[in-house]
């Protein structure tokens, strides 16, 4: 059965999804997203308009069944006040263990785990706030990078000082791709000589090696560099 998704407050596009979800459960989705919030650009929802989404009749029932899975989404929830709200992986993968368990309403609940992803794929206000995430975290980057840049004297591995700007290079001892969360974290910055940080990433690259704090101690013991940082 074919049935549309809905215009509302957040601008959300109306959307064509194949689903055997009855349009009284659909309806129930309106409230969920409209309670939705937003942090660091991921999607949130509370577990009091989670009944749609567990396909209960009744809110108590959605919770009781969302605290006795709670060693599943655990790490994907935050409180605020007396209500739980769940991050979008982990009403994934709650609904995943549910269909396994729940062979009869497989089909309902990978239908409700498709129609909740689609629906936040066309939600703008995602992109928008993820997009002003990024935009905030780079800018934090830029800002302690040129910080590091400008005060520092010389090269943490080798000990030679640098003479001009341009000689200076800024290093993620764990990598951006590595530890996203650390990108912006000058603890985790390194002023060094540029051809050493391109040689650096050279061996760490040839070497099939990821950009760790481990990597490059490996890495300095090597070429006789500190390690002592």
């Amino acid at each position: 059965m074919q049935m549309k998704g809905w215009e509302n407050s957040r601008a959300m596009p109306v959307l064509e999804i194949e689903t055997n979800l009855l349009p009284g459960q659909l309806n129930k989705f309106k409230k969920l997203f409209a309670a939705m919030k937003l942090i660091d650009g991921k999607a949130y929802f509370p577990q009091s308009e989670m009944h749609g989404v567990l396909l209960t009749q009744s809110r108590q029932v959605a919770i009781n069944r969302i605290t006795a899975h709670l060693d599943i989404i655990q790490q994907y929830v935050f409180n605020e006040g007396d209500n739980m709200y769940i991050k979008h992986i982990g009403i994934d993968n709650l609904l995943d263990k549910l269909a396994e368990d729940n062979p009869k309403k497989k089909i309902q609940y990978l239908a409700v785990r498709a129609y909740i992803s689609a629906c936040l794929a066309n939600n703008p206000e995602v992109f928008k706030d993820a997009e002003l995430r990024i935009d905030k975290i780079e800018n934090q980057v830029k800002d302690v990078m040129a910080y590091i840049r400008k005060n520092a004297l010389k090269c943490v591995l080798s000990g030679k000082p640098f003479t001009s700007s341009g000689q200076c290079h800024v290093h993620h001892v764990e990598g951006v791709s590595e530890r996203p969360d650390l990108q912006a974290v000058a603890s985790n910055l390194l002023p060094v000589w540029n051809e050493i940080h391109t040689d650096y990433h050279r061996w760490a690259n040839n070497s099939q090696k990821m950009v760790t704090r481990a990597t490059l101690k490996e890495f300095a013991r090597i070429h006789g560099y500190r390690t002592d940082w």
